[in-house]
């Protein structure tokens, strides 16, 4: 005969279970920060996905290379790239920064300094990247990804960038990884320095090439598509 009494106590232990979890997910102050795929443990910093190859480029210098850059990008039908562009370059060539919005490829701020931010307070913080993001937009440059030179940028710092939607991007390549080929291209976003000199920026394109060719399965994607190849997604931050 059934035990009525113990079918009771289980079903009032399994909702205490249950209504414990509730509260204890809902209660204020939870983290809502997770390790996620393809993210370092500091908060969304993104460097690598499940499949696909992020192509990125970033800009320091070079007139004439960044030139050749494009339009061989263009002849080799390479659509699916980003652009990470030093403001102060900008500055000096806004020609090819109008080159580059016309190009319709993604675009994101170079920090060279990201140690300006460590006497920052939140609102200097606030207002630099704002002021960073309005320069972009008044060369017609929509940014939507920042990166550092050097050091990853601090947590506050990341959360004061994806408050104002922009994405704090890293790599797993560089260009004497690719170079070397020790590592899977696929799945990884893969940072390669523009130079000044043109026929240097010829040769080194002639080396990455030959790497990214000896991956039979290399697949360019942006680097929203190389994020949602993954099984998790970026959290909101605190």
């Amino acid at each position: 005969m059934v035990d009525l009494r113990s079918i009771i106590v289980r079903f009032y232990s399994v909702l205490f279970v249950f209504i414990s979890v509730c509260l204890f997910i809902l209660l204020p102050g939870t983290s809502r920060v997770m390790e996620v795929s393809g993210v370092w443990p500091s908060p969304g910093i993104i460097y690598k996905g499940e499949s696909g190859s992020a192509l990125t480029f970033n800009i320091t210098i070079g007139d004439e290379s960044v030139r050749w850059l494009l339009e061989t990008l263009e002849e080799k039908k390479i659509e699916k790239v980003a652009f990470f562009l030093d403001p102060a370059w900008v500055d000096r060539h806004p020609d090819l920064a109008e080159m580059i919005a016309e190009a319709n490829v993604d675009v994101g701020i170079y920090d060279l300094h990201p140690s300006r931010y460590d006497k920052m307070t939140k609102k200097e913080m606030d207002d630099h990247i704002s002021s960073l993001t309005s320069y972009f937009q008044e060369h017609e440059l929509d940014p939507r990804y920042y990166r550092t030179k050097g050091d990853l940028p601090s947590v506050e710092v990341v959360k004061r960038l994806r408050e104002q939607e922009l994405l704090v991007v890293d790599f797993m390549i560089d260009d004497d990884m690719l170079i070397r080929g020790d590592q899977k291209v696929d799945g990884a976003v893969i940072a390669l320095d523009v130079v000044n000199n043109l026929k240097a920026m010829e040769e080194r394109w002639a080396k990455w090439e030959q790497a990214l060719s000896a991956s039979s399965d290399v697949k360019y994607v942006s680097i929203l598509e190389l994020l949602a190849s993954s099984d998790s997604k970026i959290k909101l931050l605190e």
